[in-house]
């Protein structure tokens, strides 16, 4: 059988996507094809090939506020994406659709092509259903929840190959799940060509270090679930109540909160002592991490937050970061002694930590230690997550396909 893969991507474009290029990455340098489909930015191309990946692009939907707008989004995604799986089918074809959530129906594209042999992998970025309950504070008995759970449960059904970012988030699906796909855990672990002292511009280091003693970092998407906003009241606290003005926050991303944070840095008074960057490249990144003494994790403890693998946390301990994070599970099997655990997503509480810790030189330096240490467990690198990946992808073309 020809290996070649479509990776089909809604929820970021490429490259910015960073699982999705480590794994396409990983299959083009052991001899597959590998083609993606994702959103695009207005200044990116709609074609190019980058690093031997063939990548297609459709211009991204305007950022979507409520359910009429989300349902908007995903059909016009969901069109332009099936348009140019078939071109791509007709000019090229593909031997796998692999299919990254946030959406999970593209089940619905996979089963037009699996009479043609066509495999599909599920590679399930984000536990959808629990997303919702954080996301917009609904309850288990809403319709939507309910719907998110049955195009799960078919998108597992569907699928030849089930991939997890992490052991919670697998054993969350596992729980609720009846058919038994072959299941693999492939991490999302930092490119160490896009975290770097290398990479660092001297120039930006030397401009936010003369304005704050102090740096603290953020990244990450910037949406109702990710904490950010809490972030800002902690910030608040910082500023106002414990009159600490001498330390400054990188915020760096982007995502569907962006303007409205900006405007509550406005109304909290703490814009002076906050950077937004936006989507921030390599150069960008690396500079206010060396820069930076802590890295936050403000997601809030929920049953989303709390079985889900968050890329920064491993990104921030590569820099030899230590990091402020709310009390996850999942995040205390990453980073073990390398971070503080915040309870009852108290801000407040969140803010001391902080503070506590900018003031505390010697136990600063033991947890950038264990940063360090962890980081080079192999468990953690992007060699081991990609060994996992082609695993997962001999087992796959090894197996016979399954209806």
């Amino acid at each position: 059988m020809k290996k070649s893969v479509l990776f089909l991507v809604q929820n970021l474009p490429v490259p910015q996507d960073r699982r999705i290029m480590m794994e396409a990455r990983a299959l083009v340098n052991n001899g597959y094809s590998v083609s993606i489909i994702s959103p695009r930015k207005p200044e990116q191309k709609k074609f190019e090939i980058l690093d031997n990946i063939r990548i297609y692009r459709y211009l991204i939907a305007p950022k979507s506020l409520g359910y009429l707008s989300y349902f908007w989004e995903y059909t016009y995604s969901f069109m332009l994406t099936f348009y140019l799986t078939w071109k791509i089918f007709l000019t090229r074809g593909f031997s796998v659709i692999h299919s990254a959530n946030p959406p999970d129906f593209f089940f619905l594209i996979a089963l037009f092509f699996k009479p043609f042999g066509v495999k599909f992998v599920y590679d399930q970025h984000d536990l959808m259903p629990e997303m919702l309950l954080c996301r917009f504070g609904k309850t288990k008995e809403h319709w939507l929840y309910k719907i998110l759970l049955f195009m799960e449960r078919i998108s597992y059904r569907t699928c030849n190959m089930h991939l997890s970012t992490c052991q919670s988030g697998q054993e969350k699906t596992l729980s609720r799940v009846k058919v038994r796909a072959k299941n693999f855990i492939v991490r999302s672990a930092p490119d160490p060509t896009q975290i770097s002292p290398e990479l660092i511009n001297p120039e930006l280091t030397k401009k936010i270090q003369a304005n704050y003693r102090h740096i603290c970092s953020y990244l990450g998407v910037m949406g109702p679930q990710d904490g950010v906003d809490k972030l800002l009241r902690s910030i608040k606290i910082i500023i106002h109540e414990l009159k600490r003005i001498d330390l400054g926050f990188v915020l760096m991303g982007d995502g569907d909160d962006f303007d409205r944070l900006k405007k509550l840095a406005t109304e909290y008074k703490i814009k002076d002592n906050v950077i937004f960057t936006g989507w921030a490249d390599a150069k960008t990144i690396s500079t206010h991490f060396y820069a930076s003494q802590i890295g936050l994790m403000p997601e809030p403890k929920n049953d989303y937050t709390d079985n889900s693998l968050h890329n920064k946390i491993l990104e921030y301990m590569s820099a030899g970061l230590p990091v402020i994070a709310y009390d996850l599970k999942e995040a205390r099997r990453t980073a073990g002694d390398a971070a503080i655990y915040v309870k009852n997503n108290n801000e407040k509480e969140f803010a001391r930590a902080i503070v506590n810790l900018i003031d505390n030189v010697a136990l600063r330096q033991k947890m950038a230690n264990e940063s360090k240490k962890r980081t080079g467990n192999y468990l953690f690198t992007q060699a081991a997550s990609q060994k996992e990946l082609l695993r997962a992808y001999s087992s796959l073309f090894a197996s016979k396909a399954k209806i």
